[in-house]
């Protein structure tokens, strides 16, 4: 155990997206009311994140053969204590040099390299999931168009409704390539009906893109119709510290726009057997979806914080400082209290000018 520091920087970087900004607040806003300075990063210029946080600075790709040697030289130079990487690139990279970070007192709070390469290939998750009995959708590996029509045939497609995403967590992030195939789907429907974004489509556009896409590698699977559920789970090899579920009440675009935090032991007891049966660390988000039968099936696993994770730190359990705690090997403190709290998000925009931002109060 290392002596407390009174102040903290902490780097985040890859958190562009929606949910980067909460993290910040998380942090600064801390139940000890500590000193923690957040420095930001992404691929390119970003205002809101350059507004929001204490500094800002534009690193390579996480896969970049230049990453590491720019990541070490910018910790140096603004004295980072702990990494809470975002992207996926970036997890990946970093997780492999974790002890050459932490050997140059550089504290990464992300789970161990073996442990995230598993998360990262989400059909042998699926696998290792199976294996523990814990509740999957109905999936298959498919790599061609045989295979792809093989499996919602036998998945009941078009009785019922399929879905099918990348097998790489790398290639799926952020919900890319996810689409539903129904059989009352069609291009006009898709087109003229439903918003920008939508995840439908429709069976000769689903086709057209077996046909003319090379290397396929994806998961097909059971539509699961029932309420979601975004989870996050503080843990430390494989044994849960925390674990809080949100119900998301309501989704834009993949997003959380409205949810609310619960207390579901049916739920919670699928994460913690998910996060010992990989042997995960630190903040880990599981999304799970209710099947036509009720039964909570896993959809998908993040090695990382996810993006609404500031509910339940607006709720009692603040988990992302508490993962800054337990990268600098602080005793973290038990049995916190979490009080029944909703989420609802809204927009508020930020002003740019001569490059300074504002906000107009």
């Amino acid at each position: 155990m290392q002596t407390r520091k009174p102040h903290l920087t902490v780097l985040l970087n890859g958190w562009g997206g929606f949910g980067g900004t909460s993290i910040i607040d998380c942090l600064k806003n801390n139940y000890e009311h500590r000193k923690i300075r957040v420095f930001c990063t992404d691929i390119k210029d970003n205002p809101i994140l350059r507004h929001k946080a204490d500094g800002f600075g534009i690193l390579p790709r996480g896969d970049s053969k230049r990453y590491v040697d720019h990541l070490l030289r910018l910790c140096k130079k603004e004295k980072i204590d702990v990494i809470m990487p975002g992207s996926n690139p970036e997890i990946l990279t970093i997780s492999k040099n974790k002890d050459f970070l932490i050997s140059n007192y550089i504290y990464p709070a992300i789970s161990e390299y073996d442990a995230i390469t598993k998360t990262m290939d989400k059909n042998l998750v699926y696998k290792i999931l199976e294996k523990n009995k814990i509740s999957i959708p109905d999936f298959f590996h498919v790599q061609s168009k045989k295979e792809f029509l093989q499996a919602i045939r036998k998945l009941g497609y078009p009785k019922f409704p399929v879905c099918f995403k990348p097998s790489s967590y790398t290639s799926s992030g952020g919900a890319r390539g996810f689409r539903i195939l129904r059989k009352e789907n069609s291009l006009k429907k898709i087109i003229l009906d439903s918003k920008p974004g939508s995840a439908e489509i429709d069976y000769d556009t689903a086709l057209r893109l077996l046909e003319t896409s090379k290397n396929l590698d994806l998961l097909v699977m059971e539509y699961l119709p029932g309420r979601e559920y975004s989870v996050y789970v503080l843990a430390d090899k494989g044994k849960t510290i925390y674990c809080i579920a949100n119900l998301r009440e309501r989704l834009e675009q993949f997003y959380s726009f409205q949810a609310v935090t619960i207390n579901d032991e049916r739920i919670n007891s699928i994460c913690k057997r998910i996060v010992n049966a990989l042997d995960l660390s630190y903040n880990v988000n599981i999304q799970l979806k209710l099947s036509r039968n009720g039964i909570p099936k896993v959809v998908e696993i993040n090695p990382r914080m996810g993006g609404s994770i500031v509910l339940p730190s607006a709720a009692g359990i603040n988990m992302p400082y508490l993962a800054v705690k337990q990268a600098v090997g602080e005793r973290l403190p038990k049995n916190m209290k979490l009080r029944k709290t909703r989420m609802i998000r809204y927009w508020k925009e930020l002003f740019v000018r001569d490059s300074k931002g504002f906000e107009y109060l």
